[in-house]
């Protein structure tokens, strides 16, 4: 039995070490309407001008040092939409950065969580109201 559970273990950490660090920085009121968007049908836009409804970025996800493998990418992508999902998110702006070669690792995801505005519901409007009449800009010295 000990045996199997050090096997166990050592799969654990394998299975985290393909994994990247990642932050997510909220830009924007985070409690939306949350039943818009199923992740599985989220698009994922690598350019600002393929998206064609006025919108607004909420949030900003960056996954770093991920290793160079589209199996791995792509599963981390799935990851991405998921929590976008939940935040409220109708799409994302998604760039990948690797080193010059192009085939070392790591590889760094980042990506923008966007809100379509034509879909806000009254509720949505009240909460960016009140958030940006609360937010501080940094360096604002009133």
């Amino acid at each position: 039995m000990k045996k199997y559970l050090i096997v166990a273990t050592l799969l654990l950490g394998a299975c985290t070490s393909f994994m990247g660090k990642t932050n997510y920085v909220p830009i924007g009121p985070q409690d939306l309407s949350r039943q818009v968007q199923n992740a599985k049908d989220m698009p994922v836009f690598s350019n600002p001008n393929q998206i064609d409804k006025p919108c607004s970025r909420i949030g900003f996800y960056q996954v770093q040092k991920l290793p160079n493998d589209a199996s791995v990418i792509k599963r981390e992508i799935e990851k991405i939409k998921k929590f976008a999902a939940k935040r409220g998110a109708n799409a994302i702006i998604l760039r990948q950065y690797t080193n010059e070669d192009n085939v070392s690792y790591p590889v760094n995801l980042s990506s923008y969580f966007l809100k379509y505005i034509d879909n806000l519901t009254p509720e949505d409007e009240e909460k960016i109201i009140e958030f940006t009449s609360t937010a501080v800009v940094s360096g604002d010295d009133r």
